[in-house]
């Protein structure tokens, strides 16, 4: 993680997200809502609201491949079986966005089954397999599935295919963050955004939470 990027992340979670975040939870005509999401966005935007988490899908992250299998079944996986593998078992281990980052290995793995296939969850913000688990298991009872946002981005391996994908999935609510071109692009809900300076993928601290010049997400989740 650059410095600029770990500055932006520091300021906007010990700073401006406490500092606006009841102002902003004000706005909500409804707060029972649940964000699926691949990475640790949906976390943020509870907190910005402030808000209790009301999703599993919190302080992790998903190989894109694994999400959209993930959201392909999402009820079967949400009632499936979660256990645990040590690193050097993860099917990921030797991508870069995996085994190269420097805290691989420090948290739990997870591995959800539906009963036929099975996805990898990088438990990246917990401490230990129990934390993971309980909070899961907690979480999942949280679920509001009448009002759901289930939102992509272009990192962990995010392809032309895994987009085309997700612009096939049947949920009526969702949104992908890039910083990318894609052939496949979602006009609907694709949300470009330009970074500084540039990268591959998005980076976490430019995927909006709030309302800014490119999306409003408290109007999207009023729309739920």
């Amino acid at each position: 993680m650059s410095f600029i990027e770990c500055f932006r992340l520091k300021f906007r979670n010990k700073i401006y997200i406490p500092l606006t975040c009841k102002r902003r939870g004000k706005k909500l005509n409804d707060k029972n809502f649940t964000i699926i999401s691949n990475n640790c966005w949906g976390g943020t935007v509870y907190e910005a609201h402030n808000l209790p988490k009301e999703s599993p899908t919190v302080g992790l992250f998903f190989m894109a491949k694994d999400y959209i299998e993930f959201l392909s079944d999402l009820k079967g996986y949400i009632e499936g079986k979660l256990t645990f593998i040590q690193p050097e078992d993860s099917r990921w281990k030797d991508y870069e966005e995996v085994g190269g980052d420097k805290r691989f290995g420090t948290y739990p793995i997870g591995l959800l089954s539906n009963g036929k296939n099975t996805v990898e969850i990088f438990f990246l913000h917990y401490d230990n397999e129990k934390e993971a688990y309980d909070k899961w298991t907690r979480r999942i009872s949280r679920i509001n599935w009448k009002r759901i946002l289930v939102k992509f981005n272009d990192q962990n391996g995010c392809t032309e295919r895994e987009l085309k994908q997700f612009n096939d999935l049947p949920y009526v609510n969702k949104i992908f963050f890039t910083c990318n071109d894609w052939l496949n692009f979602p006009n609907k809900n694709g949300i470009y955004i330009k970074q500084f300076p540039k990268s591959k993928t998005i980076r976490a601290s430019y995927e909006p939470f709030g309302k800014n010049n490119k999306v409003n997400i408290t109007k999207i989740l009023n729309s739920l």
